[in-house]
């Protein structure tokens, strides 16, 4: 394997947190972006598509399962992430005109199948799927092994970098719904929360890189906030001025 200079990277535009990962996502990888309820995980992946897009001028593919596109849209821009050509948003209501349906439809394999499909006839080389947990929904799953085996098969071979979003229950061990996801990903980002103070207690979030394959990086969780329009992390150095 070659040096990690030579590797292409994606930024994530999260300030101060590109430098602990030696500039960015790995290029053409695929990262679960995991987390429990209300810890930002499908803000995260917007706003790593929208300043792609804005920044570098890479265009975006984020397929929402779990929301409608006005809705999605109306939380992004309370976060002042406007509407940009660059980044298509795709709910599956759209998804359900455009995919051929058959009573016994495998919905992971179709949705695989479309997202490789429209990505390349778009141009795109940012993709989110939110979340892996709402697709399994569509679909009885017999062999969640071998069926997220393909899903992932199918995404590398689409050449985008995939950001796939898993929800985790509170108090689960592991990354990932059937825990097969955290083994064939290459990236591990989690963003969890802790409850700080006494009756007037507040939800500190922290995010975490848990694997970045071909990366050295930084094993520490750092205190994540969205600030002044963007998502900020703080080191060891900035705390310790506080």
């Amino acid at each position: 394997m070659g040096s990690s200079m030579e590797i292409e990277r994606i930024k994530t535009y999260v300030h101060g947190l590109d430098g602990h990962i030696e500039g960015g996502i790995p290029k053409g990888s695929i990262s679960l972006i995991c987390g429990t309820p209300g810890t930002m995980k499908s803000s995260l992946a917007y706003s790593i598509l929208h300043n792609n897009a804005v920044k570098d001028g890479i265009k975006g593919f984020y397929v929402t399962l779990e929301q409608e596109i006005k809705s999605l849209r109306q939380q992004m821009e309370k976060l002042k992430m406007r509407e940009i050509e660059a980044v298509e948003i795709v709910d599956f209501d759209t998804m359900m005109k455009k995919i051929e349906r058959k009573p016994d439809t495998n919905w992971i394999q179709r949705v695989g199948g479309f997202v490789k499909s429209a990505g390349k006839e778009r141009g795109c080389e940012l993709l989110v799927i939110d979340s892996l947990n709402a697709l399994y929904s569509l679909t009885n799953i017999e062999n969640p092994r071998r069926e997220i085996y393909h899903l992932f098969k199918t995404l590398r071979e689409t050449g985008m970098t995939c950001l796939l979003v898993s929800e985790i229950s509170p108090g689960k061990a592991g990354f990932s719904h059937h825990g097969v996801e955290e083994f064939l990903a290459d990236n591990i980002i989690h963003l969890d929360f802790e409850k700080k103070g006494g009756i007037l207690s507040s939800l500190e979030r922290y995010i975490g890189i848990v694997k970045m394959r071909a990366t050295n990086h930084d094993t520490q969780y750092f205190p994540i906030l969205y600030l002044k329009d963007k998502f900020t992390v703080f080191g060891r150095e900035e705390l310790e001025l506080e």
